[in-house]
C-alpha cells in the first residue's frame, strides 16, 4: 500500500507530506482548492507525462516521493516486482518498502526508484503493477486489452494452462529461431568445398607446435653455413693441429713441469694437475669445434627443403595467422564448421519435426484455454452488468467480445470489453465510452466483482459521482468501502454519501496571502469531518438537523453500516 506521499513545489502545493492508511481514503475540498493536484502527484509516481508547467511558479524544480509498503502485496505480484527490480539493477526493497520518485525541471524530469535512476518507461511499468487511476486520466489498466484478457483468465482460473501455453508458445520460438540460425548458416556446395581444401591444406603441413622458430634458426644458420664451416675448421686447428697449436705448447709446458717436478715433486704435482685440466678442456673444446663443423656441412638438397618449409609455414600464417597456433587453431575450428554443415541435414529435420509437435501441443493448449475463457465470459459480464445496475446504471448492459488471434504465450484469443450504458445504445469498446464518471463507475463494478483476482494493490477513483445521486450515491460509497477491503483505495468526491463512508477522510484546502495561493492536505479528526459533511451537503454551518443528519451518516458507515446490497 501507499505508505507515505511527498511534495515539494507542484503547482499550488509548497510543501507536503502525508502519512497515509490502508482501506477507504476519501479526499474532498471545495471546488478548485487542487485536488487534483494529490491525483497528479501519484499519476507522476505512476509515469505519468511530466511538464516544466508543473513546477510551482517562482521555483526551479518540483519533487515528488512515495513509499510502497510491500506486507500486503500478494505473492505473485511481489515476485514480479523484485524480479523487475533486478533485471533494471535496482537495489531490492528493504524493510521499509518501495521508494519511488520524480524530480521535474525546466529540461526534462528525472525517475528514481530505491535511490537508482531509471527510465521513465520503468517507472510506467513499475506504476502500472502498483497503480490503478480512473478517471480523467491516461494510466488506466483495465482499458487496455491485455488487462482485460488478465483478469478474464484469473476469474476462469487459468493460470495452470497459461503456464503451459507460456512454455509451450516459448519452446516453438526457441525451435524457430534454431531453424533460422541453420538456415542462416547454409553454404553453398564450393563453399564446403573450400572449408575441406583449407582443411586439408592445414593438416598436410603437419605442424608442430613452436616449429616455426626452429626453422627459421636452421634456415639463418644454413644461409651462413660455408663462413661457419671455415671459421669452426680454423678455430679446431689453432687448439689441435699444427706445431704451433694450443695443444702441441701444452705438451711442450708439459715437458717443462716435469723437469720441474725433479727439483720440486709437491708444487710439480701441482702444476701438473692444473696443466692436465687445461690440456682436457682445449681436447674437448677442440672437438666440439670439429662437431659444430660438421654440422654446418649442409648439401644443397638440405637447404632446399629447409627454405620450402619456412616458405611453406608462413604462407599458412598469412592466410590463417598471424601465429603458427591460430593456424592449427583455424583448423579445429574449420573442423568443427564442416562437421556441423555435415550434420545440418538432420538437424535441420529434428528442428522442423520438433515445430510441428509444438505447434500442435500450442494449438492443443490454445483451444482449451478459448473454451475456458468463453465459458468463464458470460458469468463475469452478467456480474459486472448486474453490479452496473447497483451502481445507477439500470438498463446498462456488459458483454466480453472473445475473438481469435495467433496463437502465443497468452493463447489464441483478443478480449474486448464492450459497454452501453444504456437501453437500446450500441455496444462499444469500454475505452471508448465517453464520460469519465461512466467510466470509474464500470471500473468500480470491475473492481467489486474482480477484486479477489486483481493484484494491483491502490486503486485511486476520480470523479466517480459525476452525475450520482440519491440512492446511487449510497451504493458507489458502499461499493467503494467493500473494494476498500482488499485494497488500497483513494476517491475524490463531491458527495457526502461517499465521504462519510471513507475510512480515513483528507481535506484540500487553498489559502491565499496577499502574494501567493497554496493548497494544502489534511487528514480530519471525526468533529471536522462532520463539519466538512454539512459543507458538502450544502447546509449552513449551524443548521442543527444538517448536523444530525451528517453525524447519523458518518456514524453509520463507521459502524459497519450502509454497504452496497450485493456487495458480497
Amino acid at each position: 500500500m501507499l505508505q507515505s506521499l511527498h511534495i515539494r513545489n507542484l503547482a499550488l502545493v509548497t510543501e507536503l507530506d502525508l502519512e497515509l492508511t490502508g482501506g477507504f481514503n476519501v479526499i474532498t475540498g471545495e471546488t478548485g482548492a487542487g485536488k487534483s493536484l494529490i491525483i497528479g502527484a501519484i499519476q507522476l509516481l505512476a509515469g505519468g507525462r511530466a511538464t516544466p508547467s508543473l513546477i510551482r511558479n517562482g521555483e526551479t524544480h518540483c519533487d515528488v516521493s512515495a513509499q510502497f509498503g510491500l506486507a500486503t502485496l500478494q505473492p505473485a505480484l511481489k515476485a514480479r516486482l523484485e524480479k523487475m527490480l533486478e533485471d533494471a539493477g535496482v537495489a531490492a526493497c528493504d524493510e521499509e518498502g518501495l521508494l519511488l520518485r520524480r524530480v521535474i525541471s525546466e529540461s526534462g524530469s528525472r525517475s528514481f526508484v530505491n535511490g537508482a535512476a531509471v527510465t521513465v518507461s520503468f517507472l510506467r511499468e513499475l506504476g502500472e503493477l502498483l497503480i490503478d487511476l480512473h478517471g480523467p486520466h491516461d494510466n488506466q489498466s483495465i482499458l487496455k486489452n491485455a488487462k482485460q484478457l488478465e483478469l478474464l483468465d484469473v476469474y476462469a482460473q487459468s493460470e495452470e494452462l497459461l503456464k503451459r501455453c507460456h512454455d509451450e508458445a516459448a519452446h516453438l520460438n526457441e525451435c524457430r529461431r534454431n531453424l533460422e540460425d541453420l538456415e542462416r548458416e547454409g553454404l553453398q556446395p564450393e563453399q564446403l568445398d573450400l572449408l575441406r581444401h583449407q582443411l586439408k591444406e592445414i593438416r598436410d603441413a603437419n605442424l608442430q607446435p613452436g616449429e616455426d622458430e626452429e626453422v627459421l634458426r636452421k634456415y639463418k644458420l644454413s644461409e651462413n653455413a660455408k663462413r661457419l664451416l671455415q671459421l669452426a675448421n680454423q678455430a679446431a686447428g689453432m687448439l689441435s693441429q699444427g706445431e704451433n697449436s694450443l695443444m702441441e705448447q701444452v705438451g711442450s709446458v708439459f715437458r717443462l713441469v716435469r723437469e720441474i717436478s725433479q727439483h720440486d715433486a709437491e708444487k710439480g704435482e701441482e702444476f701438473d694437475g692444473k696443466l692436465t685440466e687445461i690440456h682436457d678442456a682445449l681436447q674437448d673444446l677442440s672437438s666440439e669445434f670439429e662437431e659444430y663443423a660438421m654440422s654446418m656441412d649442409f648439401d644443397t638438397e638440405e637447404i632446399q627443403e629447409i627454405e620450402n618449409r619456412l616458405e611453406l609455414i608462413q604462407k599458412l600464417k598469412r592466410k590463417y595467422g598471424p601465429a603458427l597456433q591460430d593456424v592449427m587453431d583455424t583448423a579445429e575450428r574449420i573442423k568443427e564448421t564442416i562437421k556441423r554443415i555435415q550434420g545440418r541435414g538432420d538437424m535441420v529435420k529434428q528442428l522442423r519435426e520438433d515445430i510441428e509437435s509444438a505447434e500442435k501441443a500450442l494449438l492443443k493448449t490454445c483451444a482449451e484455454l478459448d473454451a475456458r475463457r468463453r465459458a468463464a465470459a458470460g458469468p463475469l459480464a452478467e456480474a459486472i452488468t448486474e453490479k452496473l445496475k447497483v451502481l445507477g446504471f439500470n438498463k446498462a448492459t456488459f458483454t466480453i467480445d472473445i475473438k481469435e488471434a495467433e496463437p502465443g504465450p497468452t493463447g489464441a484469443n483478443a478480449v474486448e470489453f464492450m459497454f452501453a450504458p444504456n437501453l437500446g445504445e450500441e455496444m462499444k469498446p469500454l475505452k471508448a465510452t465517453a464520460s469519465s464518471g461512466e467510466t470509474a463507475r464500470v471500473m468500480l463494478a470491475l473492481k467489486t466483482v474482480l477484486s479477489d483476482a486483481d493484484a494491483v494493490p491502490v486503486l485511486v477513483f476520480d470523479e466517480i459521482d459525476a452525475n450520482v445521486g440519491g440512492r446511487t450515491a449510497g451504493a458507489v460509497a458502499g461499493e467503494l468501502k467493500t473494494v476498500a477491503t482488499r485494497h488500497q483505495v483513494f476517491s475524490i468526491t463531491h458527495l457526502a454519501q461517499i465521504a462519510a463512508a471513507g475510512d480515513t477522510h483528507f481535506l484540500v484546502e487553498k489559502r491565499t496571502d496577499e502574494t501567493r495561493t497554496t493548497a494544502t492536505m489534511r487528514r480530519l479528526a471525526p468533529s471536522e469531518r462532520v463539519d466538512e459533511l454539512i459543507r458538502m451537503m450544502g447546509a449552513d454551518a449551524d443548521s442543527v438537523p444538517a448536523r444530525k443528519h451528517a453525524q447519523e451518516l458518518l456514524e453509520s458507515y463507521q459502524t459497519g453500516g450502509p454497504r452496497s446490497s450485493v456487495a458480497d
